[in-house]
């Protein structure tokens, strides 16, 4: 009998074979593949119910734009160079340790007291890059890279996409991969790249306009993605070498697509799940494998 594509059952635990490359480890919490496939399901129809453990758990992003009460316009703009920060620092040096949910709080107060940072033709025609890095070199949690980084995407969305996102999305014709292709293509520094550019995508879906075609867009596997299928499988990997990043990338893309899972859904509940991993992800988690097992 042919082996499952994904993974196949070995005495000393889950052996799993994508691409050519395998990951051998004993299993701390998922077996096989109909316990993934379960998981998987029972996690992305709970999150969009917003029942069980989603029912007062969210993205950060998307209680912060709640909060706000935002127009679609407002919340193009300030979720897309809202998304700036979150790039690897330049220079090395490490940002401060303030996560996630820390990030859009001070994106937060950003839009409260000081919205011209978030208005493209302000900035662009009026203030100038000079003034927005005095303004965030005051701010410990932004430098340099970030200004410039920041100015750049709001050149871009001011001078090629009619002053905002809403602009780009329409040259798309509101089509996800249309617009993705678009954003790869821009000069849209800390946006497009393969982790940003897909997790913009689903935010512009969510919280602006219905896209189109969102089952073609990729899942963006970055540390929250790879850490919770690092711990789902008891993996042997490290987000610092390329290989194992692709190949975890590879897998959820195989995954997916061979059970009919829209990428995006299935990376919003894991998200999730790893965001509050160490309160109460990981047991929700333990708990609905021992519910189907």
């Amino acid at each position: 009998m042919s082996q499952p594509p994904l993974e196949r059952q070995m005495r000393a635990g889950w052996l799993q074979t994508i691409t050519g490359i395998r990951f051998e480890r004993t299993v701390a919490m998922i077996r096989d593949e109909p316990e993934l496939l379960a998981l998987v399901s029972r996690l992305q129809h709970a999150e969009q119910a917003g029942a069980d453990f989603f029912a007062n758990r969210s993205l950060p992003e998307y209680t912060v734009v709640e909060e706000l009460d935002l127009t679609t316009t407002e919340a193009a703009r300030f979720l897309t160079l809202s998304l700036v920060p979150f790039h690897a620092h330049p220079s090395g040096r490490p940002k401060p340790q303030i996560g996630r949910v820390g990030f859009w709080r001070v994106c937060k107060t950003l839009w409260q007291q000081h919205q011209w940072v978030y208005d493209p033709h302000r900035l662009v025609a009026t203030e100038g890059e000079q003034e927005l890095e005095a303004f965030f070199n005051r701010l410990d949690i932004m430098d340099a890279y970030d200004a410039h980084w920041w100015f750049t995407s709001a050149v871009t969305l001011y001078e090629r996409f009619d002053g905002g996102p809403e602009g780009l999305l329409r040259q798309a014709d509101y089509v996800a991969p249309h617009a993705a292709r678009l954003v790869r293509g821009a000069d849209l520094p800390g946006i497009a790249d393969a982790v940003s550019t897909p997790f913009w995508v689903r935010l512009m879906h969510d919280c602006v306009a219905p896209l189109a075609g969102m089952g073609w867009v990729s899942l963006p596997v970055d540390h929250t993605l790879f850490a919770v299928t690092e711990a789902l499988g008891d993996l042997d990997v490290d987000i610092g070498n390329r290989e194992d990043r692709e190949t975890v990338q590879t897998f959820w893309e195989v995954f997916c697509e061979k059970h009919g899972l829209v990428p995006y859904r299935v990376e919003k509940s894991l998200r999730v799940v790893g965001l509050y991993w160490h309160r109460g992800g990981r047991d929700y988690v333990a708990s609905v494998l021992e519910d189907y097992r």
